[in-house]
């Protein structure tokens, strides 16, 4: 942890006002319209994320060091989400006729990472979120102590190509 005299990060102007903008956008395409009352939550809604990011900012304490390759590993996303689907209706199908009831599987993985390393923290926190973004999977945790990443499963799969190349090991 940084000390008590460490400079706290700062959002730029234009990145605080592009979230903002992206917000909004989020906010309108989920409530499908622009009427009064809807755009008045909207905007206070926006207004609290916005205050939430900056004041989030300003106090993390560790430094992330995004890569543009690890950030693209998102195209094999939605490529996983229609596959997870598919095997979260086959498992509910089953379950419901009485032919083989849900699971519910803790998975171990080895998953390369470090506590100071910006790069590896900032692949552990793209990993958790793409993979639990997913139906079938959910990230519980990750050790960097020992290299591990727990997940939570309906059904047990494979290490994707995704969390291979974000560090999880087979």
């Amino acid at each position: 942890m940084r000390g008590a005299h460490a400079n706290p990060r700062s959002i730029s102007p234009g990145v605080l006002t592009l979230s903002v903008i992206i917000m909004a956008a989020e906010w309108i395409l989920l409530v499908a319209g622009l009427k009064r009352d809807e755009m008045i939550v909207g905007t206070l809604a926006v207004a609290l994320s916005a205050l939430f990011l900056w004041r989030t900012l300003q106090v993390a304490s560790e430094p992330l060091e995004f890569r543009i390759r690890d950030i693209l590993t998102l195209w094999r996303l939605p490529g996983m989400m229609i596959s997870d689907a598919w095997t979260v209706t086959i498992v509910l199908i089953r379950d419901l006729a009485g032919i083989e009831p849900a699971g519910s599987f803790y998975r171990v993985s080895g998953f390369r990472t470090a506590l100071h390393d910006p790069l590896l923290v900032a692949r552990r926190v793209l990993a958790t979120v793409y993979i639990t973004s997913t139906p079938n999977s959910i990230v519980i945790g990750t050790d960097p102590a020992t290299s591990r990443m727990l997940l939570h499963q309906l059904r047990r799969a494979p290490t994707s190509q995704l969390q291979r190349d974000l560090g999880a090991q087979s």
